[in-house]
């Protein structure tokens, strides 16, 4: 974190335990960095921040850390054509999740997307019968949705929203919980504009997954952005304190065009992902749409009645 002064750091506690004391996991492998140039929904710098684990609990997580200030800033000012560029295969996979969703939620009340980006799932979501609005902390992506997919996505973080209590039937987080600041309390506000019995669903990196233990300090999901790193046993500990019960985790599927991925792998080779790119588009290959798993899983869970 050589770009970054002392001042705009912080040593935060365990999010769950609140203890201070702490293993380190991994250290910064690259330090030439400016992190605040890195919160956006598809930029992220592999291997940038220290990584520790709590010695109580087990909880993931990054220490230290930008400040909240500096964090919901640089997301708030954030602009992301990377992102809606993959617009079409993002909705192939995003209308897979809204019928996934439907397998334990109707889809026929109000559903919240918490980080909802450009808005692809609330469109896949909408299309099956639910009321669908979005929250998101970037202007850029918030704007481009309501305007390119008409939907309705409120700028800002979950925290800041009005929204009466026991509002939703579903909220969602895709992809967005390793990037809280304070993931518990966003579990909490999630649980006060919710009905009870209603569905949360969680897509987030799985740091106990086989292709994580197996990369280790390189695994691909060990990036610039993200701040907690969960396990299926952490993730389920959290949503307990929260108010929620467990009902499922399973592994998570998407599909991203083949010339996405290539420039994806230029985080470890650029090289390599330089060459792959030129094949790629000889073949006239680079367009087409892959599924494939990357060590991410998929939290289901109700809000607790009693």
């Amino acid at each position: 974190m050589s770009l970054i002064k002392n001042h705009e750091l912080e040593y935060p506690a365990c999010n769950y335990c609140g203890s201070t004391e702490y293993k380190v996991l991994f250290e910064p492998k690259n330090r030439d960095v400016d992190l605040r140039e890195t919160f956006s929904a598809s930029h992220g710098i592999l291997g940038a921040q220290r990584v520790v684990k709590c010695s109580k609990c087990g909880l993931i997580y990054v220490c230290p850390r930008l400040n909240q200030e500096i964090v919901v800033g640089a997301y708030e000012d954030s602009a992301d054509e990377l992102y809606v560029s993959q617009g079409a295969a993002r909705v192939r996979t995003f209308d897979k999740c809204a019928r996934f969703v439907a397998k334990y939620e109707k889809p026929e009340g109000r559903l919240l997307d918490v980080g909802a980006a450009g808005g692809f799932f609330l469109k896949s979501a909408a299309k099956l019968g639910w009321k669908v609005e979005g929250v998101e902390p970037s202007r850029w992506l918030a704007e481009w949705g309501n305007k390119n997919l008409g939907v309705t996505i409120h700028q800002g973080t979950l925290e800041r929203m009005t929204f009466d209590p026991a509002t939703f039937d579903v909220i969602t987080m895709w992809d967005s919980i390793e990037h809280m600041e304070d993931p518990l309390q966003g579990l909490r506000d999630a649980g006060r504009f919710m009905k009870p019995g209603g569905l949360l669903v969680i897509n987030t990196p799985d740091i106990g997954s086989i292709w994580a233990r197996l990369s280790g300090q390189n695994w691909w999901f060990l990036l610039s952005h993200h701040l907690y790193y969960f396990t299926p046993k952490t993730m389920t500990m959290m949503l307990n304190k929260a108010g929620f019960d467990v009902v499922a985790i399973r592994r998570h599927y998407q599909s991203l065009e083949l010339g996405h991925l290539i420039k994806m792998v230029g985080l470890y080779s650029k090289p390599i992902s330089k060459l792959a790119g030129a094949v790629a588009g000889a073949l006239r290959i680079d367009g087409w749409v892959i599924p494939y798993y990357a060590s991410q899983m998929n939290v289901i869970a109700r809000k607790a009645k009693g």
